[in-house]
């Protein structure tokens, strides 16, 4: 989103924060902070984030909050699946490209981790923009000291649980903060603020989706922002920050889950990192800073090679998922303009 995608009557807030625009329309603290919270998923705190995204918190209550998925937002992917093996595409599975082969201005070959080769008319990368860039494509302007200096979204260190009982403290959706909201939102990018109390929120799945635990039981997602491994390298007390979520949780809620156990699984940013190639853990890809917005930010097409493009959250429009679809419409356009009829 740039200013000049923006219509002319909301262009001042472009140049106001998301938390003065909700001091303007809000009295209450709390409700100040819920509806901030999206701006932690853009890459900044609603202190420094443009209040034109107060727009997405006006979406959600506009259309009646998101909808749920019957199975999983997993169903989503599976779905698309299913219509394009119809279509004849095949899926190569436990492929990572690890480089590409050139020649005349076009990409020729991408090369897997087994040294194999793939040809191919036109290629997309899925795989962060800024990253494959740099650690793929040897670009020198996505070097790994540029890109450490490029503003990213927070990490996520992620815990999932299967609990006996039924948890009656909790909804379906939860947020869970402290009292020292903007001196916490703006010191936890760089990690200069302490995770013994950290903010998080919760998600009970079985809610919604009651075969996803035992009857009896839930399954609960919780999810806490995190500095990114440029700022918070060593993640060895994972276990210790996941059991101060708990217990801090058990006692909101009234409810000792330690001791109702029955599975426990932790993701912190190093595994985030490794299973997906996320740039130093960062959970979404470049932050929607005003200098990485629009036409700032990583294009959907190459800057060098005419068949190469990108899809995804680290380029145009987005992070997010729904941003990173559209990115995905832009690129078949793209894709459709140039080379339509060849």
């Amino acid at each position: 989103m740039g200013l000049a995608s923006v219509p002319w009557g909301h262009a001042p807030l472009m140049v106001k924060s998301m938390w003065d625009e909700l001091n303007r329309r809000f009295t209450s603290y709390e409700v100040k902070v819920i509806f901030s919270l999206v701006a932690f998923f853009l890459g900044a705190t609603p202190f420094d984030t443009p209040a034109v995204y107060s727009i997405l918190t006006y979406t959600e209550l506009k259309h009646d909050g998101y909808h749920n998925v019957r199975g999983g937002m997993y169903k989503i992917i599976d779905g698309i699946v299913n219509i394009l093996l119809k279509r004849g595409v095949k899926f190569h599975y436990n492929t990572e490209i690890v480089d590409v082969k050139f020649s005349n201005g076009r990409v020729t070959d991408v090369i897997d981790q087994n040294g194999n080769p793939w040809s191919a008319d036109i290629f997309v990368i899925n795989a962060d923009a800024a990253w494959f860039r740099g650690a793929i494509l040897k670009r020198k302007a996505f070097c790994e000291p540029k890109l450490d200096k490029m503003k990213w979204t927070l990490a996520p260190f992620t815990i999932y649980l299967g609990v006996k009982g039924k948890i009656n403290g909790l909804s379906v959706h939860n947020y869970f903060l402290g009292t020292n909201f903007k001196e916490y939102s703006s010191k936890i990018f760089k990690n200069q603020v302490s995770l013994q109390k950290p903010y998080y929120y919760v998600n009970v799945p079985s809610r919604a989706n009651p075969e996803f635990a035992p009857q009896g039981s839930e399954s609960l997602f919780i999810l806490c922002p995190v500095p990114d491994l440029r700022y918070k390298p060593d993640w060895s007390d994972s276990h210790e920050l996941a059991g101060n979520i708990i217990a801090d949780l058990s006692e909101r809620v009234d409810y000792d889950i330690a001791n109702n156990l029955d599975t426990q699984i932790i993701y912190n940013p190093t595994h985030w990192q490794k299973m997906f190639n996320l740039y130093k853990g960062s959970g979404l890809g470049l932050a929607h800073d005003l200098n990485q917005i629009a036409y700032m930010r990583p294009h959907n097409t190459d800057e060098k090679f005419k068949n190469l493009f990108y899809v995804g959250s680290s380029t145009i429009p987005g992070t997010g998922l729904p941003m990173a679809v559209i990115s995905s419409k832009l690129t078949t356009e793209q894709i459709v303009k140039r080379f339509n009829g060849q």
